[in-house]
Order: C-alpha cells, then structure tokens, then sequence
C-alpha cells in the first residue's frame, strides 16, 4: 500500500502518522537500485537465450582468394596428359555446424549463470539494508525533535494559564507587575524555543523526504516504535550479508561444473558446400565447380597435465576464504551484542529514574504554583522549578528515543525486521 501510494505522488497531510518501517520500504524503492534486481534478471535472461542459441546449428559464409608465385610440380610427365594448375584460385562456400554432444557444457554454464543471478540480487539486498542507517538517523532526530516541541507546548500553556492568574492578580493588587513580566519573559524564551525546534524538525523531514521521495508536512506525526518486550526476539542474526557468503560459495562450486564438461568428449557434424576455381576437391580439375564435404568430428581432452585437480583445488581455497568471512562476520556480529545490550539496560535505568524524577519535579512545581498565587514564593522561585519540570520530562523523553534508536540500530546490525 505505501509503495503505490508513492507511485502516485502522496503527499503526507495533517492528519497522518508515518513509522519507521514505513521508511524503510519507502527508501528501498525510492533508490535507484532498488530496478537492479530485474535488471540482473532481464540480463541473465538474455545470457541464458545465448546459451541456448550456443547449442543450435550455426551456419556461415566463407570467400577466399589466393595468389601464389609457383605451385607444386611432378618430377615426371604423364604422356599424353597436359597438367596445368592455376597461380590463383577463388573459393566460397556455407560452412554448417552442429554441436551435437557437449559434454553437458551448455547446462553447466546455465547453473552458473543462475548462481550468479542469486548472488548479484543478494548484493543488492546488502545495499538496500545500509540506507536504514541514513534512515534512523534522520527518523530518530525528527522525532526526537517532535517530543521536544510537543513538552514546549505543555509548558507554554502552563505558562500562559500562570500568567492570566497574574494579570487578575496584578489588577487587584496582590501581585507586582514585575512578577508579570518575569513570565511574560519566560513564556517569549519559550516560543522562541519552539520555534528553533520546529525550524530544526522542518530540516530533519526535508532530509527523511529526501531519502523517502515523500514530501512530509511539518505537522506529519512520527510514531515512536514500540518497546522491545523481549531482546531474544532479534537474537536470531539474518544479515543479508550472512546469506550473500552462503550464495557466493554456491557460484564458486558451480564452476566446478564447467571444469567437468571442458574435459569430456565432444561430437559434432559439419557440412560445407560451395564453389571453388579450381576444384578445391581435384586441383587437376581446372574449371570452377561445386563441392560438398561433410562429416562428424570427435574431440576429448583426456589429459591436461592436472589442469582440472589445480583449478579444483583453487575453487576449495576460494571456498574456504569465503566461509573465513563469514565466520568473521557472524562473531563481530556476536561481540557488538554485548554491547547494544548494555547500552538498553543503560538507557532503561536512565528512563526509570527519569519518571521518578519528573513525577516528584511536577508535584514540586504544583506545589509551588499554589504557594505562588499565595504569595509565598516569589515568580523567580516558580519559574525555576517550572524549567527544572521541563527539562526532567525532556530528558525522559529524550532518553526514550534514545532507546528505540538504539533497539532499531540492533535490529539492523541483526538483520531483522
């Protein structure tokens, strides 16, 4: 549905949320070689009818002209018989052939091509799998940036509700206009924030659009995605890279198929006809006549001096490099997992003392506002539990985000969804 929603040039209004996984599947297809795939296909395709066409007969036209400044003589003469051959001769002919037994060469070089075409379309899926780092990183700093906007807003309307109290107040005067504008002052540091903010999320959506080939209002809301319940769940590593080194191994040992047919017998029927001056066929016949020569050819290469057993032995050592890398691969996969999972058990301490703190911060800051309207406090003393409030509940957000980017970069280090 999202991909045929962009193919149609949507745009995200007002009142529409967006995920990361979203994203994801709109950045694959809006790259350029997200087409690569049937690309490679188009062109193994087309390999594959050359293969094909390779075992039919083939069928070619031959001219030749020669010009020589002696030819050969006999020691002796016939009587009765003038032998006279020609300085020059003129042939053309069609030349068919038919390769009627390869050795299995044309299937074995099919089984390579179609190995080829799984390991190229794999390539691309390691490529796809890199644009979710460019993806988090601009999906985690909009949304990070939306939380901070919407806490402002909170406390702009606190202020802005505090501030209408006063004004009450100052007209029956219980408080001084100074107190006023103190929050008046506050309430224009505020919006000024906000604003800052929202200019910064504007930038952080252009970017995400960008790689999204979606135009996203600023009012686009982005959903924070949802708590990873259970780490086991991306225990399982399924890097596209992992399945890339089991395919390229497979291409190698398909190769081995085309050393098997090089050294097996080969049949084949020929068939050329044409004309000649002279006689190609009888060069004491010196007009210009038409000749046919057919015939089948056999050909075996039985002994290759080891050529085969070497280029065997080389397909294994690539082999082996090939399950080297990939063993490499799988443990610096297995020795980062330590440390994604110490950083999630970090930021979730963080997150748990970040809600006990904003929870008494804002039992605090009530408190104060209902001695503020008494006159027990003075507005400064209000103002600075009120931005002590905010920044505890952006730091608890700001922590949140913090780990579901950290949950989402694991779960692409892991090759999961």
């Amino acid at each position: 549905m999202i991909i045929l929603l962009n193919a149609f040039g949507w745009q995200w209004g007002v009142s529409q949320n967006i995920t990361l996984r979203d994203c994801y599947r709109l950045a694959e297809s809006n790259t350029a070689i997200s087409q690569n795939p049937q690309l490679l296909e188009n062109l193994t395709n087309l390999r594959l009818e050359n293969i094909d066409a390779s075992r039919l007969p083939s069928v070619q036209w031959n001219a030749r002209a020669t010009m020589q400044n002696e030819i050969f003589g006999l020691p002796f003469d016939f009587p009765g018989v003038d032998v006279s051959i020609p300085l020059y001769s003129i042939t053309t002919n069609l030349e068919a052939n038919y390769l009627i037994y390869d050795g299995g060469l044309a299937e074995a070089r099919k089984v390579v091509e179609k190995a080829k075409l799984a390991t190229d379309r794999q390539s691309v899926a390691v490529e796809l799998n890199k644009l979710r780092e460019q993806v988090d990183k601009f999906y985690f700093g909009a949304l990070l940036l939306q939380e901070q906007s919407r806490l402002l807003e909170v406390t702009r309307s606190d202020l802005a509700a505090k501030a209408e109290q006063l004004v009450a107040a100052v007209r029956h005067g219980v408080a001084l206009e100074s107190d006023l504008k103190k929050v008046q002052v506050e309430q224009l540091r505020i919006r000024s924030k906000i604003e800052e903010v929202r200019s910064d999320r504007r930038a952080m959506l252009a970017v995400l659009g960008s790689l999204t080939n979606q135009n996203f209002d600023e009012n686009i809301q982005l959903e924070l995605p949802p708590q990873q319940s259970n780490n086991s769940t991306i225990q399982q590593s399924n890097r596209p890279e992992l399945a890339l080194f089991d395919l390229q191994k497979q291409q190698i040992l398909a190769t081995e198929g085309l050393i098997n047919a090089a050294n097996k017998p080969k049949v084949g029927a020929f068939v050329t006809a044409g004309v000649g001056y002279p006689d190609p066929l009888n060069f004491f016949d010196e007009k210009v006549s038409p000749y046919v020569v057919g015939g089948v050819q056999f050909t075996w290469k039985f002994w290759d001096w080891k050529q085969s057993d070497r280029e065997r032995q080389q397909l294994a050592v690539q082999s082996q490099l090939i399950d080297n890398q990939k063993k490499s691969f799988e443990q610096t996969i297995e020795n980062l997992d330590g440390k994604f999972q110490e950083e999630i058990s970090k930021i979730k301490n963080q997150i748990a003392a970040d809600e006990e703190i904003a929870k008494l911060q804002a039992e605090i800051l009530t408190q104060l506002s209902s001695q503020l309207e008494h006159g027990v406090i003075t507005t400064t003393d209000y103002l600075l539990q009120s931005n002590a409030e905010l920044q505890a509940r952006l730091t608890t957000e700001t922590h949140r985000v913090q780990l579901a980017q950290v949950e989402a970069a694991w779960r692409t280090w892991r090759g999961g969804e």
